[in-house]
C-alpha cells in the first residue's frame, strides 16, 4: 500500500464520520456534502418508508431513494415529521477497493434514540464512492440495508 492510497483510505473514513455527524447535527449542507452531485442514498429497505411515501416528503422519491443535493440536505434539516433525535454510530468500515477515483466501502450502523438510549435501528451501508474534482471522496450511492427497525407504534 502507496502514500497515496493510504491517504484516500483516511479520507473515506472521514467521510465516514462526516455522514453521521451531520445526520444526527441535522446539518444539511454538511450532510450533503458527504455525496457527489448526482449522489443518492437508497432507504428502500427501511419498514418505515411506507409511512414516509404517505407523508409525501419532498425529500423521498417513491422508490426509496433520496437523490441530490437539494433532496439529500432537506432529509437531515428538518423536511419532515423528527419524531426523535438520533445517534448514528458506524463500526467495522472496510474500504473494499480502490481504483484510481472510484472505491467501494462498507460498514455497520447502529442508531440509538437520544430520548431513551435504545436501538432504534441498525444494518449495513454498502457504497459506491468517488474522489471527486475538489480531492474530496464523496458517497455516489449508498444502499442502506435495514437489518432490524424498532416499532415506535
Amino acid at each position: 500500500m502507496d502514500v497515496e492510497e493510504m491517504a484516500a483510505r483516511l479520507s473515506i473514513l472521514d467521510l465516514y464520520a462526516q455522514y453521521t455527524h451531520a445526520v444526527d447535527s441535522h446539518d444539511g449542507d454538511l450532510f450533503a456534502d458527504c455525496f457527489t452531485e448526482n449522489g443518492y442514498t437508497d432507504i428502500s429497505s427501511f419498514p418505515t418508508v411506507d409511512h414516509l411515501r404517505e407523508a409525501s416528503l419532498p425529500w423521498l422519491n417513491s422508490d426509496g431513494t433520496i437523490r441530490g443535493s437539494q433532496q439529500l440536505s432537506l432529509a437531515v434539516s428538518g423536511g419532515g415529521p423528527q419524531t426523535v433525535s438520533l445517534h448514528h454510530c458506524t463500526m467495522n468500515t472496510w474500504v473494499k477497493s480502490i481504483d484510481g477515483d472510484k472505491a467501494e466501502g462498507a460498514a455497520y450502523f447502529v442508531v440509538f434514540a437520544n430520548d431513551d438510549g435504545a436501538v432504534e435501528h441498525y444494518g449495513v451501508y454498502e457504497d459506491s464512492l468517488a474522489r471527486c474534482d475538489d480531492g474530496k471522496w464523496r458517497i455516489d450511492r449508498r444502499i442502506d440495508r435495514c437489518l432490524y427497525e424498532r416499532s415506535r407504534g
